[in-house]
This record gives C-alpha cells, structure tokens and sequence, in this order.
C-alpha cells in the first residue's frame, strides 16, 4: 500500500496524536498538550483480492488508491488519480456525489456508512461491491473521503441494498425510496410517513405514477421510461403531487439505477430533496 496514506491525526489544539492509516477498531487518545481525550474512529483495511481502498478529496476526486484497487479494478496507478468517483461508480450521478462529498455532505469527521452498489471496472464490468465511507481531514487544505470497498458475495447478499445502505440513503437526504423497472414501489423510508403522511403500505406495491398528478404523468413516465431503456441517471429538479392529506408538495428528485449482484439494472433508487426555506 502507498506510504502516503500514513496521514496525520491531530487534537483540536493541532497537537500531533498519531500519524498512520486507520486501524481496526476505536482509539482513545488523551492530548498530551490540552488534556483531552480524542477518539480516533477506524474501519478494516484489508487489501487483497477483494478488497481494496481509495481516497477521494471534497471533490469526489480520486486522490490515492491501493494497489488492490489497480488490480481488481483494471487501471493503471496514474488512470485511477484525477478521475471522479463517479466514474468509477457510474450510478452515482455528479449532483447527488456533490452533496455526498462536497462542503455540505452528511459524511462529518467520525461519521462511518456502508453502501451497497456498483463499481465498474475499466473494461465494462459491473462488480457488485460494498463501500465503506469515512470522512477525516489529513490536512487544513480540505476534507477527504476514505472509501473502503469489498466484493460482494451474491450467495450472501441477497438483497443489493443491505438495511445499512437503506439508511445512508435515508440519512443523506430528506427521503428515500426504491422503485423496480416499472416504477413499482419497493421499499420506502420511514420520512416518506414522516414528511408525506403515507405508511409504508400505500406505498409499496403501488405504482410511483400513481402519486403525481394526472397532467404530470404522462410526461414524467416517457422520461422515466427513456432514462430506464439506457440504464441512466437522470434528475428532476421540480416534482408535484400531493401528500397524504391531499395538499400539493414539491421536491428535488434524483434517480439513480439500481443493479443486482449479477450486474443486471432492476430499477431506481429515488432520493427525494424539499424545497429549503430561503
């Protein structure tokens, strides 16, 4: 593994507390210079033939990875520098990257989430890989993401998107819901009931079309359907319905392709922005 990610822990004070990669488990280390007790969280950095680590900086840009990633991965050390992770991880649109990575995202210091997905290897293949997201800041020159990734075993996971990643997805926006090819509703967060008023039951089972309005639908399933025919991201920057109660709402909504472990496109993860208050 490459030396540079030997990076500086530091006490709030800018005392030096340990310098190194993350280990297994959770340090306590008390300040030498202020006195106080810093907890330097960890994840499992196993690095073989399947497991790998990148590290992307606030910009979702790859900034070092491991020799593993190269190898499993396809790509040369110098292809994978300077490319975005979402070139890597191609269902993960550039909107919904920025508020996963940029200034604002959910992933603070000390924050860990596992994600389920797909990571495509530089001759098209889909591998089906689970992520583990850190953020930490080596440096004052901005944030950085570790990303520690493992194949997934389809004979394990039966569901693509582990209750872990449910909840990453659900934390990292306002709500969250899974649809199938057809746009039948899968799975759905609790803040769908939360912010909508609509149980778990009206919701799966039924067909996302449903829920617009009439004069919205047509419109909105050909695009739906042009995106689903190619596999694609797409991002809808104004939907209209209405809420359990009836009255109208609104939302920003982004719909990322969702793969089984075979690699084959099943549907959409939607995740769901309200308008925020000036």
């Amino acid at each position: 593994m490459n030396t540079s990610f030997l990076y500086e822990h530091r006490c709030k004070c800018g005392k030096l507390l340990l310098k190194g990669i993350f280990f297994d488990g959770l340090l306590e280390i008390k300040c030498k210079k202020c006195g106080i007790f810093n907890s330097i969280g960890s994840i499992k950095l196993a690095d073989d033939a399947t497991h790998y680590l990148m590290i992307i900086d606030d910009r979702g840009i790859i900034t070092n990875v491991s020799d593993s990633a190269c190898k499993i991965l396809g790509y040369a050390y110098g292809e994978l520098i300077g490319k975005n992770i979402i070139q890597i991880c191609p269902v993960m649109p550039e909107e919904i990257s920025k508020k996963f990575f940029g200034p604002e995202s959910l992933l603070k210091e000390g924050r860990f989430f596992q994600l389920d997905t797909i990571h495509k290897s530089k001759d098209g293949r889909n591998i089906p890989v689970s992520v583990f997201f850190k953020a930490y800041r080596p440096t004052e020159k901005g944030e950085y993401i570790l990303i520690s990734t493992s194949i997934r075993d389809a004979k394990i996971d039966e569901n693509n998107l582990g209750e872990n990643g449910e909840k990453f997805l659900d934390n990292a926006c306002d709500y969250y819901f899974r649809i199938d090819k057809n746009g039948v509703g899968e799975y759905v967060s609790p803040s769908v009931e939360t912010l909508f008023g609509f149980k778990p039951e009206m919701v799966i089972g039924k067909n996302y079309f449903d829920f617009l309005p009439e004069e919205a639908r047509v419109e909105a399933k050909k695009t739906f359907d042009n995106f689903c025919t190619r596999e694609l991201p797409y991002r809808v920057v104004r939907v209209g319905g209405n809420n359990a109660q009836g009255k109208p709402v609104e939302s920003e909504q982004y719909f990322t392709p969702n793969f089984d472990d075979s690699g084959k496109f099943v549907g959409y993860h939607v995740l769901g922005w309200l308008p925020k208050n000036p």
